[in-house]
């Protein structure tokens, strides 16, 4: 039989890798009408070789230059492990939740394989839909499986990513038979049906459970919620291997005591009987933000959940600030300056079905 060559497998691979690349910037440029750059290109070109050797450490290449063409049930996973980069959480969740829904419309069957910081269900299992697959059953071979990368670009509004989105969607999983699909996404598709295809798809962990009980019962019913995202510019939170930038000490102490007296102003146009959840990725701040009336904080060490920790606790308050955020009447996102656009309290906000705002000063 023939085997693929190391030639025809990186021809193959690359071509998968690109042809997706260059369809999103092609359908970029024909709207926007800004070319790519010299260095597009070469990005293009650095993360197609990182991508190719990736693939080359996990995935056999089958028994001939072509693909098998399948007939069966076609199987999409959304794959969240360590072989290609993981977003925050926010943007997973926002990805399983897109690509479902597509699979729901379609009748296609959908599973997660979330391995990597950490197993998935440690912290949510399946509720309506078992999206469990066992590792046997993933078939890392590209004779049977398909690799699609779905990934959301910078500046574009939502409308048009969905659109996007769903043709590449179309394209690579309805345009094709192979048996299964293995998706790396944080795209955006549908997220008005959030709230739903979240139940649909998960429930608490027994742990985690337990953990959202105590809290609101600590926090009340009335509540709502105000969020800070600093990345490294306090120096306190590693965010993408160091490539942001962290402020001088005395500009850091200034940004803290600028959040704090918005966040105190906030507060006072509430009624009393409110609490104000307060979460952020700096624990300087959450700490300076701790000393006003009527705040309420989930302790823990704060953490990027792309990075692997045997600190597991932080994981579990990534989930726990999720679920206690979409149970806030309503949710704000602090910013100035360089802070950043998070969209981490923006999908709580969807998956609680509540309102959100961004509140620039």
């Amino acid at each position: 039989m023939i085997k693929y060559t190391q030639q025809s497998f990186h021809k193959n691979c690359k071509f998968m890798f690109t042809s997706i690349y260059n369809r999103i910037l092609n359908y970029c440029n024909s709207v926007y009408k800004s070319p790519s750059s010299k260095t597009v290109k070469k990005m293009k070109e650095e993360s197609a070789r990182w991508f190719i050797d990736l693939l080359q450490q996990r995935y056999s290449t089958g028994t001939s230059d072509s693909p098998c063409i399948h007939t069966g049930n076609k199987c999409v996973i959304i794959m969240v492990d360590n072989t290609i980069y993981n977003p925050g959480l926010a943007d997973k969740l926002r990805g399983i939740l897109s690509i479902y829904s597509l699979c729901k419309e379609k009748h296609i069957d959908f599973k997660i394989n979330w391995t990597y910081p950490f197993e998935l269900t440690e912290y949510m299992l399946p509720n309506k839909i078992n999206w469990i697959i066992e590792q046997e059953k993933i078939k890392y071979s590209l004779s049977d499986s398909k690799i699609v990368v779905i990934d959301t670009l910078p500046n574009i509004h939502a409308s048009r990513q969905s659109i996007i989105d769903k043709k590449i969607f179309d394209d690579t999983v309805l345009n094709s038979q192979y048996l299964q699909y293995h998706i790396y996404t944080n795209s955006i598709i549908h997220t008005q049906a959030f709230p739903n295809l979240f139940r649909e798809l998960f429930t608490p962990s027994e742990k985690l459970q337990s953990l959202i009980d105590l809290h609101h019962k600590n926090i009340g019913e009335k509540y709502v919620a105000a969020s800070f995202r600093f990345l490294e510019l306090l120096g306190d939170f590693k965010d993408s291997e160091g490539m942001d930038e962290m402020l001088p000490p005395r500009e850091q102490k200034l940004l803290i005591e600028q959040c704090y007296i918005e966040l105190k102003k906030f507060i006072d146009t509430l009624p009393e009987f409110y609490k104000i959840l307060v979460t952020s990725d700096s624990e300087r701040f959450l700490t300076k933000a701790s000393t006003l009336p009527r705040t309420y904080i989930i302790p823990g060490k704060v953490i990027h959940i792309r990075y692997k920790t045997t600190d597991t606790s932080a994981y579990m308050k990534t989930f726990l600030d999720m679920f206690l955020l979409s149970g806030a009447e309503s949710l704000v996102l602090f910013k100035t300056g360089k802070m950043y656009n998070s969209g981490f309290p923006r999908l709580a906000s969807q998956i609680g079905n509540k309102h959100f705002k961004i509140h620039e000063f």
